[in-house]
């Protein structure tokens, strides 16, 4: 059903200005974007300066040791989902405003300094695309094309907002389960819809569009960085396998490696190599299987292995290529563990054991999305950032810890401890 719409209608396209009286200029370089539990957004320095507010009118009173804390004045108003666009000039969310005589939900373009906004699409159904997200929403690599999806009357339609102020945002397919990847140089997009493996390049509709299927058990395909390839899982004789095929005609194939089903992969920045998840046994609750597959077909590296082994729900490659993270799942405390590989597969190490929030469940479940979306790694490869609350190892070696979802910055690196950065359900790092 749409929603209604109250009287105090925004127009797709109109820019709004912040209602906070005075901002703070800060380098958007190396900056954390992330949502607070009232629905609010801020961006923050990694090591907990130059904290900044975008939205929220805000109210001063008495904090809990007699200082003054900011509380938000519109509580029914809140955001969600921000992500970055590639030159860290400009932030997208989800804001959801409760009146009345409905509910009005609308994709904001803010800018990351200053927190003015501008509304580029208003929902005209009241469905989410997943569990707490309105949209899904992901910047084109370079550029200032914004893609997202949006519950329509249609079902899921993804659309695309080619960044000049005041355009409104235009369907370009519609279908579902509906994912895909930009090409590097945004000039085009890889899509899975239904059993339809598709590559536009240009997005425009015409015959330079392709079309084959697959059925295959996955979710998302991936692009070489070069854009020169395609990678998607498809059935064989006797299961599944990892197939690249060019580009330029995906009907031409070759197969690297067999997998497991379901299998979730990404292409390692520097073209590589692919990691790829898959699960050994069949119907298991998560991935229990972790590799590095060369695309010239040369020996496979296993991370993670068997269903004795730490299950493996997400991971994720790291600017450079030379690190992956993984999120491994311990069955007996039901905790979470942040783990990171050099790209050799060599020296594992156990960073933070946590619970996620609710968002960041969300995330890691469709990681092979949200991984091209919004990025874990501060840009030098050297933090993660995650929201949730500490598991039980992480509070036994570190006292007291405050309660509710926290943001936590983890150093890759070094040996330092995770560095709490504030009240927080979801964090997204800048891509530079």
């Amino acid at each position: 059903m749409a929603c209604s719409s109250p009287a105090n209608i925004i127009p797709v396209g109109t820019i709004q200005q912040p209602t906070i009286d005075s901002w703070v200029e800060v380098d958007q370089v190396n900056r954390i974007a992330f949502v607070n539990p009232n629905g609010d957004l801020f961006t923050v320095d990694p090591d907990g300066g130059g904290l900044a507010q975008l939205t929220g009118a805000l109210q001063a009173e008495g904090g809990p040791e007699g200082g003054i804390q900011s509380q938000s004045l519109r509580m029914n108003e809140y955001y969600a989902w921000p992500t970055w666009s590639a030159d860290g000039m400009k932030l997208a969310a989800s804001r959801v405003l409760v009146e009345e005589d409905g509910i009005r939900i609308t994709l904001e373009v803010l800018d990351s300094r200053t927190g003015r906004s501008e509304t580029v699409y208003e929902n005209t159904q009241t469905g989410l695309v997943a569990d707490g997200a309105p949209h899904y929403i992901y910047w084109a690599p370079s550029g200032d094309q914004l893609s997202f999806l949006a519950s329509t009357k249609e079902g899921l339609s993804l659309f695309r907002w080619d960044g000049t102020p005041g355009n409104q945002a235009e369907a370009i397919f519609s279908g579902g389960p509906l994912y895909y990847q930009w090409t590097k140089d945004a000039s085009g997009m890889v899509l899975h819809i239904g059993p339809d493996l598709i590559w536009a390049k240009p997005l425009a509709e015409g015959n330079a569009r392709q079309f084959i299927q697959s059925a295959g058990n996955f979710r998302v395909p991936a692009i070489s960085p070069d854009g020169n390839s395609v990678a998607y899982v498809d059935q064989t004789e006797a299961g599944m396998g990892l197939y690249i095929a060019p580009a330029s005609d995906l009907g031409q194939t070759r197969r690297i490696l067999d997998v497991g089903s379901p299998a979730a992969f990404m292409w390692s920045p520097d073209g590589t190599q692919i990691a790829v998840a898959d699960q050994s046994v069949f119907r298991a609750p998560v991935y229990d299987r972790l590799m590095l597959a060369p695309v010239d077909g040369g020996q496979v590296t296993t991370l993670v292995s068997g269903p004795s082994a730490s299950e493996v729900w997400a991971f994720f490659w790291s600017p450079a290529g030379d690190r992956l993270a993984w999120v491994s799942v311990n069955a007996e405390v039901r905790e979470l563990e942040w783990v990171v590989s050099p790209s050799d597969g060599s020296d594992a190490k156990k960073l933070f054991s946590f619970q996620p929030s609710a968002e960041v469940f969300i995330m890691l479940s469709f990681f092979d999305q949200y991984g091209y979306s919004h990025s874990p790694w501060s840009p030098d490869g050297k933090f993660l950032v995650v929201a949730g609350s500490k598991g039980e190892v992480a509070r036994r070696s570190n006292g007291r810890t405050p309660t509710g979802d926290r943001i936590y910055s983890l150093d890759v690196e070094g040996s330092a401890g995770p560095r709490d950065l504030g009240a927080g359900v979801l964090a997204v790092w800048s891509w530079n």
